[in-house]
């Protein structure tokens, strides 16, 4: 039985999906994905990992290859950095990739100790620009014929360490942006990690709104848990992005207060409950106001987004039609607020928006 067969064995023994596992060892899911298709073989410390996880000897794992070559690899990977000064580690997988040409748990491990057994203790001597710039080469490697996020991770941080921002950057720019944004925050510190997490503000918090309603709903969570991790996220929201967001970019100014006020009313507290309906009407009058004039067709066909979960008539909508409300209907300032929106909206369209239903 193969390496890989052992594993997705032992995995699926202890009821673990692919990504479960990946996340127990701080690994990506596509790794554990390789490891198990035969593609990839994992290096010694996650050999250990593994055995320690599963409760079974690294040789029980390492026997499992019939033809020898997985095991052979991953005896060697120990051997070179057990108790080896990292010279001769690195001289001893050198030669490894020789009888095992483009084997990636080698090349992974000759670059990873170049990097930090040699460069990083001394990263202003010859020795330790030669190790760095031969790992850069290995991780280029690595990352051409994997295309993994982890072996790019390793990449930009030697280029990076190397000086050569431009070619790190000429790399982001082929990825996505979600994973761009993501990895240009993590590679930056102090000032630059600073610009870079306001620069992507909004992608991060689009990020955080696909939690909102969740939250907002999440019966496992007491009402009083849910309304804590929703101020925490609207302080969060306001923290980064400015009063003068532009138009279309304000999902959480009115999604978070608005599933406040819906908690706030379930619990009776009809003080607390039109408070964070007062913020929910601010953050969309702000955000459907200049520079569309209210009559502006522009407006009218773009600004109230009618289909979204943004602009006056969804809030009319709500307040009129959302069951969470019904104790809060017979509120004065409640009834104000929705007559102020029909005014704010006109009553055709208002009726529109209410299906032919508005009262005014």
């Amino acid at each position: 039985m193969a390496f890989s067969d052992i594993l997705r064995h032992l995995r699926r023994k202890n009821d673990m999906t692919q990504e479960e596992l990946a996340e127990a060892l701080d690994m990506s899911p596509q790794a554990v994905s390789r490891w198990e298709t035969g593609t990839a073989f994992p290096d010694s410390t996650v050999i250990r990992r593994l055995a320690y996880l599963f409760d079974v000897t690294t040789d029980y794992l390492l026997e499992v290859d019939p033809d020898g070559v997985e095991r052979e690899v991953s005896r060697r990977i120990l051997q070179s950095f057990d108790g080896m000064v990292p010279q001769d580690g690195a001289a001893l997988l050198r030669n490894a990739l020789k009888d095992y040409p483009r084997n990636e748990s080698l090349t992974f491990a000759l670059a990873s100790l170049l990097y930090h057994k040699i460069y990083l203790p001394l990263p202003d001597s010859t020795e330790g620009q030669e190790a760095l710039h031969e790992s850069c080469k290995l991780w280029e490697q690595l990352y051409a014929r994997t295309g993994e996020r982890e072996h790019l991770e390793h990449l930009l941080h030697v280029l990076r360490d190397m000086g050569r921002p431009e070619r790190g950057k000429e790399l982001l720019r082929t990825l996505e942006y979600n994973v761009r944004a993501e990895m240009e925050i993590e590679l930056a510190s102090g000032e630059e990690r600073l610009r870079l997490i306001k620069e992507h503000a909004y992608y991060l918090l689009t990020k955080l709104n696909l939690y909102v309603h969740r939250i907002g709903t999440d019966e496992l969570l007491p009402p009083e848990e849910r309304i804590t991790i929703l101020k925490q996220m609207y302080e969060a929201d306001r923290t980064l992005v400015p009063d003068d967001r532009e138009c279309f970019s304000d999902w959480n100014a009115s999604a978070i207060p608005y599933e406040l006020a819906k908690l706030y009313a379930g619990t009776g507290n009809t003080d607390e409950a039109m408070h964070w309906l007062e913020i929910t009407r601010k953050a969309s009058f702000r955000d459907y106001t200049p520079p569309y004039p209210l009559n502006s067709p522009v407006f009218r066909g773009m600004g109230a987004k009618r289909n979204g979960r943004y602009g006056e008539d969804w809030l009319l909508k709500q307040l009129t039609e959302d069951p969470a409300f019904a104790d809060l209907r017979n509120d004065p300032r409640f009834e104000a607020m929705r007559q102020e929106l029909i005014v704010w909206l006109e009553p055709e369209w208002a009726a529109i928006t209410l299906g032919e239903s508005a009262q005014t």
